[in-house]
């Protein structure tokens, strides 16, 4: 059985994330030129490392330097898991700092499942190739496993905001139907994504994608209630599918848009 899956972007270079579900595949020894971010999620994972041979049950994280030399298998039947490789030159770009990581000291340390839910959601926009939220995930898993992990300084937090917020909050209102990337936020505002995110998050309590989908979903409220299919409303609102619109719709409001239109029309 196997049901692996490599996922990347074009406008995301150096970043790739492996889901890997699988019996009886063994890897021969090798390396990766990026940092490597795993979470075992089901089964017991193995490889040779470092001088010595590494069991790795559910619960545990993976991590590896660049060009460190490995071996991979299955300690189970069945091992599910998912990995996260960035290239060592795109830290600089993604991380935000002046000094960088040293690299990772121990190769798995526990988890206390915020690495292994953040690498899910990670997973899940990647799937779904929404720019906005896809950067904002990646960004808090690197922060969150280099900090921890990594000897990453704590970042120092950002008192200034200059009327940013208030931009970027005017930013998604004009443009929320539309796709909009962190690039095209970070050149608005002339911060780091990190920053960005940051103040944003403090200013309204969520991070900028979440707060477009909010609008986004008050939005496909008034046209539901104008009427309006929810097949041609998430196309309309810029949703990956109808499934996507449908779970981001109860995901805020606790009903269907189905549901929502029945309870509107009765």
């Amino acid at each position: 059985m196997e049901a692996n899956r490599l996922l990347a972007r074009v406008w995301l270079p150096g970043v790739e994330l492996f889901h890997a579900d699988f019996s009886g595949q063994q890897f021969g020894r090798h390396s990766h030129d990026a940092f490597a971010i795993g979470a075992i999620l089901q089964g017991v994972g193995g490889y040779v490392c470092r001088g010595a041979r590494h069991a790795l049950p559910a619960g545990t994280l993976s991590l590896m330097n660049p060009e460190e030399p490995h071996t991979g298998h299955a300690e189970s039947e069945r091992l599910m898991y998912r990995m996260l490789y960035v290239e060592e030159a795109r830290l600089p770009a993604l991380l935000g700092r002046k000094r960088l990581p040293g690299g990772f000291r121990e190769l798995n340390p526990a988890d206390d499942g915020q690495v292994a839910a953040g690498l899910a959601r990670l997973a899940q926009e990647f799937e779904r190739s929404d720019a906005l939220a896809l950067e904002v995930e990646l960004l808090e898993v690197l922060e969150r496993v280099f900090v921890r992990h990594g000897g990453l300084a704590e970042a120092a937090p950002t008192l200034r905001d200059g009327g940013m917020t208030v931009r970027l909050r005017e930013y998604l209102e004009a443009h929320f139907a539309e796709a909009v990337s962190m690039e095209q936020l970070a050149g608005l505002v002339q911060r780091h994504p990190r920053h960005l995110i940051e103040a944003f998050r403090r200013a309204y309590g969520v991070p900028p994608h979440t707060y477009l989908l909010q609008r986004r979903v008050r939005e496909a409220k008034r046209m539901l209630l104008d009427g309006q299919p929810p097949l041609e409303v998430a196309l309309e609102l810029g949703f990956y599918d109808q499934a996507h619109f449908s779970g981001t719709f109860k995901r805020f409001t606790g009903v269907s848009p189905g549901r929502f239109r029945l309870a509107a029309t009765t």
